[in-house]
């Protein structure tokens, strides 16, 4: 029988974002599966590295709820909001393009190199906090506090809002499990009225050298966005640039305290730790699991056909951990060199690669460097995850260190 005459395999949350267990469930012989997500939208999940690295990238795989099938369309509860839909990540070519040539000023090499500083001092102040206490949660303390601090100052987010802020990005992201179409709504209308007068202030200032300021500049050389689309993109930077590294400073801290071997090394020699940073995304992706690309036409994956109007998932977690591409995937190891997919592929890359990535090289550098002995204060059976199958975020990571005597 084939994968499509076959009954769908109905998966949970955390089997979505558990690689091992949903390459148990789904099975390794077939890199595409029949399945049901966790809120019952039917779908083809791709699970091997190639097959999702070219679905990523293929044109006849469109975002565009416009593409997708009259039975979907009960599930798309972030299209049906005007708010969200305008976003660039909803959007094929050429809309894509013409939002994208904008925003993406946001992370050229020299923006973000004039963030290193920043990124430093944040992080230097934070380990400030924790340092004498020998133990800390590391969500609450450190993993939120770092990326919210970078972007929102950037984007001259006034500290007495982020609180309310990093609250409705929680419930964007827990869409379909722990979020539900109100809640959604609500999140819509809270971000759109936010973020509009957020706009109206800088463009009363005139003179601010935040990023919202440079992209208005942008605007007026070369008015690319509507309003609202200006607004959508910007809450996608925003969040998205958050909620990445949270993820990815809390699972790889966890990855390092779960192989100490390699952790001493990165001690040994701090200059390997931009590779350590690729390979904490590649083994617990920050997010894992890119949905809602809908065929336009046939399309062959893997040994499965999509026909039109078909909904196709990519599963980050077991592309990752594809063991054609990656041999003995569970294992974490600093010296891999296969890229992995954690930041998407194709044109919709995640434009907030590149900070995420100097926030995890600034963070674990000094981390390391400041503190010692880092072990679990609580058994790791214990430790909870949220219940989402978007993003993989650990609800709270108790841990235990002592001071470095010595700083690099």
């Amino acid at each position: 029988m084939s994968e499509r005459d076959g009954a769908p395999i109905a998966l949970t949350a955390a089997e979505m974002t558990d690689p091992v267990a949903l390459l148990d469930r789904v099975g390794t012989d077939s890199p595409v599966h029949k399945v049901l997500l966790p809120d019952g939208m039917p779908g083809w999940l791709v699970t091997g590295y190639k097959e999702a690295r070219r679905a990523l990238s293929d044109p006849r795989l469109g975002r565009s709820d416009e593409h997708a099938g009259p039975d979907l369309k009960k599930y798309l509860a972030l299209y049906n909001d005007e708010f969200f839909r305008h976003s660039m990540v909803f959007n094929d070519r050429p809309r894509h393009t013409r939002m994208k040539q904008l925003v993406s000023q946001a992370f050229t090499p020299r923006y973000l190199e004039n963030l290193r500083p920043k990124v430093q001092r944040i992080t230097d102040g934070l380990i400030d906090g924790i340092v004498a206490a020998g133990e800390t949660e590391v969500i609450e303390s450190l993993a939120v506090p770092l990326p919210n601090s970078v972007i929102c100052d950037w984007f001259g987010v006034p500290m007495n809002d982020r609180e309310e802020f990093r609250y409705y990005c929680g419930v964007v992201t827990g869409l379909a499990v722990s979020t539900d179409e109100n809640e959604l709504g609500a999140a819509g209308k809270y971000f759109d009225r936010y973020l509009g007068e957020l706009i109206a202030n800088r463009r009363v200032d005139g003179d601010g050298d935040d990023m919202i300021s440079a992209i208005l500049h942008g605007q007026e050389d070369n008015a690319t966005l509507s309003d609202i689309e200006l607004r959508a993109n910007i809450f996608l930077m925003l969040t998205g640039s958050v909620e990445t590294a949270v993820n990815m400073i809390a699972g790889g801290l966890l990855a390092l305290i779960r192989n100490p071997e390699q952790t001493a090394r990165l001690r040994a020699d701090p200059s390997l730790v931009p590779q350590a940073v690729e390979e904490m995304l590649r083994i617990d992706p920050p997010v894992a699991t890119v949905a809602y690309h809908f065929a336009k036409d046939s399309v062959a994956i893997g040994d499965v056909v999509v026909e039109p109007g078909e909904h196709v998932v990519i599963s980050m977690p077991a592309a990752n951990h594809d063991a054609r591409e990656f041999p003995e995937p569970g294992r974490f190891d600093i010296d891999r060199q296969k890229p992995h997919l954690s930041f998407s592929h194709g044109i919709h890359f995640c434009l907030g690669a590149p900070l995420a990535r100097l926030e995890g090289e600034v963070f674990f550098t000094t981390l390391l460097d400041r503190l010692q002995d880092i072990e679990l204060a609580v058994p790791e059976s214990s430790l909870e995850w949220k219940p989402s199958y978007y993003v993989h975020r650990l609800m709270a990571l108790p841990i235990r260190y002592t001071a470095s005597t010595a700083r690099g």
